[in-house]
Order: C-alpha cells, then sequence, then structure tokens
C-alpha cells in the first residue's frame, strides 16, 4: 500500500469556546513537549486529562483565580452597571487585576504565575475568565442553569444586564424568567479586593490595594471543600483523582502515574496505570515520527540528515518500552471513547512494533503518514507528494524537541494543588 495515502480585541469581552479552549490547549501542549501533535496522542492527553482531573488546563497557574473571578462578576453586579457597559467594565476589571498582581520593585505582587504578567500592560487574548471558565463550572463555584446546563459566559453578562427593562435572552434566543444568581455562598473577597480604579497609573507608586495569588485559610478550606466534591465522570459516586489529592504532597511525584499517586487513586487505580502505560507509548510514538521524518529526508529527498532522532527513538524504547508493552490495548481503546480510525490505527502499529521489539521505524511509515495526513493535509511532512517534500525542506531536526510521554497537564495540577498542601 503506497505511503502517504482571531485576534482578540484588547478591551472587548471575548467569549470563547471550549473548542477554542482546546485548540489554545493543543498549542501550548506542543509547546511543553517539545513536539507538535502530529498524528493525534493529544487526543489521548486531553481525554485523561479531563477524567482524572475535570476543569484543569494546561493554562492554568494559581487557584486564586478560580476565585478572583467570581468576585469579579460580583463586584459588578453591585455595581450594576449599564447593561452595554459590561462587556467593557469587565475586561477593564479582568486587565486591571493583571496589574494589581503584576510584581512591582518596592511595592509588591507575584513575580511567577500571573497570567499576563509578561506582557503587561498590553492585553492578552487568553484573560483569567477564558482560561478557567470550565474549571468554575466543573467545581461548582458557577451554578447551573435551571435546566442543568452550564451558564455561558454571554449568559452571565445578560444576567447581570437583566435589570434593564428591555427583555432579555439566553443562548438559545430564549426569555430569561427569574432565575438565581449562579454564584453563591462564595468566600468573601479580601478587603482590598475594592480598590479598583486607575490601578495603571498608580500600582507603582504604593502598595495599597495590592493583590497576591496566596490563598488566606478561609479560601483554602472553601476551595479544598469545592474541590473534594468534584466527581469522577465514569462514577459520580466516586471522587475525582483530583478531589482524592486535595491536601497531600504531591511534590515528589514526576508523573500522575507515579506509584504515590497509583496508591491514593481508589478504584481509579487501574485506569491510572493504563495511562501511564500509554503515555509511554506515546513518547514512543513520537520518537518513531521524527525519526521517519529524519529517515525519509534523507533517503528520498536525498538529503543527508545527522542520526539525531533515530539514534533518540533506540534511547526513547529503552527507557519506555518496557512500560508500553503492558499497556492492554482493548481495556485502553474501551475507556478511551472513539477515535478516528488513522489515530487508532498508529495507535495499535505502535504497540505492536513495541511488543514485537522494532528497532526499525520504516516498517510503520505507511499508518504514520496517513494519520498525519488526515489531520494536517498539506502541511504533513510525511505526504508522498510535493507537499510533503516542501515541508521537510523546512524541517530542522535540531530544532524538533525530544519525546516525552504524554504528562496529563501534572504539573500545572501539582501547582494548583499545591496551594491546597496541608488543608484540612
Amino acid at each position: 500500500m503506497p505511503w502517504g495515502t482571531g485576534f482578540v480585541s484588547s478591551f472587548g469581552f471575548t467569549f470563547l469556546s471550549r473548542k477554542a479552549l482546546g485548540q489554545a490547549e493543543q498549542m501550548m501542549f506542543g509547546g511543553k513537549a517539545g513536539v507538535r501533535d502530529e498524528v493525534g496522542f493529544l487526543i489521548v492527553h486531553q481525554r485523561y486529562s479531563d477524567h482524572f482531573f475535570p476543569g484543569t488546563s494546561v493554562l492554568h497557574t494559581r487557584l486564586r483565580y478560580a476565585l478572583f473571578i467570581p468576585w469579579l462578576y460580583q463586584s459588578l453586579r453591585a455595581g450594576r452597571p449599564v447593561p452595554k457597559d459590561f462587556a467593557q467594565a469587565f475586561t477593564d476589571l479582568e486587565h486591571e487585576l493583571t496589574g494589581r498582581l503584576k510584581f512591582a520593585e518596592g511595592v509588591g505582587g507575584e513575580k511567577d504565575g500571573v497570567i499576563g504578567g509578561e506582557v503587561y500592560p498590553r492585553a492578552i487574548s487568553q484573560p483569567p475568565a477564558y482560561v478557567y471558565w470550565t474549571a468554575l463550572a466543573k467545581w461548582g463555584l458557577i451554578g447551573t442553569r435551571p435546566d442543568g446546563r452550564p451558564w455561558s459566559r454571554p449568559d452571565m453578562a445578560k444576567l447581570l444586564a437583566s435589570s434593564s427593562k428591555r427583555a432579555i435572552h439566553d443562548d438559545d434566543g430564549k426569555p430569561f424568567e427569574a432565575v438565581a444568581w449562579p454564584i453563591s455562598g462564595l468566600v468573601d473577597a479580601p478587603a482590598e479586593w475594592e480598590d479598583w480604579g486607575n490601578w495603571d497609573d498608580r500600582y507603582n507608586e504604593a502598595g495599597n490595594g495590592k493583590l497576591n495569588l496566596d490563598l488566606s485559610p478561609r479560601e483554602q478550606r472553601y476551595i479544598a471543600g469545592k474541590l473534594r466534591a468534584v466527581r469522577s465522570p465514569s462514577d459520580p459516586g466516586e471522587p475525582s483523582l483530583l478531589a482524592r489529592l486535595v491536601g497531600k504532597s504531591l511534590d515528589g511525584a514526576d508523573h500522575c502515574w507515579d506509584a504515590a499517586i497509583v496508591s491514593l487513586a481508589g478504584n481509579e487505580a487501574p485506569m491510572l496505570k493504563r495511562a501511564g502505560q500509554a503515555a509511554a507509548l506515546s513518547a514512543i510514538g513520537r520518537a518513531i515520527y521524527a525519526a521517519l521524518v529524519e529517515t525519509v529526508k534523507e533517503n528520498r529527498d536525498k538529503r543527508p540528515q545527522p542520526d539525531r532522532h533515530r539514534s533518540a527513538l533506540k534511547d526513547t524504547v529503552g527507557q519506555w518500552g518496557k512500560q508500553a508493552s503492558r499497556l492492554d490495548m482493548n481495556l485502553f481503546l474501551d475507556e478511551i471513547g472513539h477515535l478516528p480510525p488513522p489515530v487508532e490505527a498508529v495507535l495499535k502499529d505502535t504497540f505492536a512494533w513495541v511488543r514485537a521489539g522494532g528497532k526499525e521505524p520504516m516498517p510503520l511509515l505507511d499508518v504514520y503518514a496517513r494519520a498525519e495526513v488526515s489531520r494536517k493535509d498539506d502541511r504533513a511532512r510525511l505526504a508522498a507528494n510535493q507537499f510533503g517534500v516542501d515541508r521537510r525542506m523546512e524541517w530542522q531536526g535540531e530544532h524538533h524537541g525530544q519525546a516525552d510521554p504524554l504528562h496529563y497537564r501534572w504539573g500545572n495540577v501539582k501547582r494548583l494543588l499545591r496551594d491546597l498542601e496541608g488543608v484540612a
């Protein structure tokens, strides 16, 4: 068989979908992992991540943001700006929040973890509400609509505007009836919270009103209670792995499938072990992909290449092969759900290659090329056409990162939960 067969306004309150957030995660995932998602391993990453750590994102930094966003809504609700000003008012407060958090020498603030802090006062396309919205719903900080669906940010805006005499309609075009405000029982904001206004002009001058990302003991208890109530997506009668890890010390675990974490996973321990085995398989798959591009560029395009990725493949198999070979492929496919056929084929063939003690990657060229073409079309490097030749000409092996296993957002989860370490 032949092989290879929005720029966001600076001060407009932009409502972005879960799909957009997933695309942002894909970009961030590629940056953190050192390679892009060439053949579909990110699907596995996202599904296991969402199962074990509901509401989390690779864009998350610190837990206090999960309070900042509801507090911003509460501040706007108390101020009751006229409806046409809501978008501008929210964006202004959110932007000002970055200024209040950003470190200033001799004044205070945070040197790390401030969303948008590196480019402030320039606005960013992925502000805190965008980054944490799914978490607010999954963690119960914003309640559900009367029909049980989560509130969207556009509908939250309309709720705030509902004091207007004109009719307000939801995303489906239906008029709002009297509904309870979806934020209730929220822990109180600190006394300095309402010190808004002209912060851009004064945040370098005095520390009054400066904010930080550390949770107070009362805030810790509140957030811990919310996270401990997050249920397993497959068994609502059981806590999620995220809930089980609240209050625990996690710094010694390099991966979420390490033995110390598996011991805390309860009835999800077998799935977590499989996730680790699938992560190991993905590391080998990524190494195979790079070795294939390097080989094809040298042999078919007649462009001599260093043996960088072909040598690295041997090391990757040596490091992760034993763990990957333990994967029960049938159970894995059952719990991960439907996959695009070319992606499923890559996973199955890579697994078979590992189990057979494979050393040369070229027998896998066809299946990897089909998967890449199915996802990237004329941007696929393994395509057997001129587009593939052109993409390989652009490819520089020394800039293609090492093949790491899927991380399932573990670094972000550890950082978030570090804010709750030791909480009762």
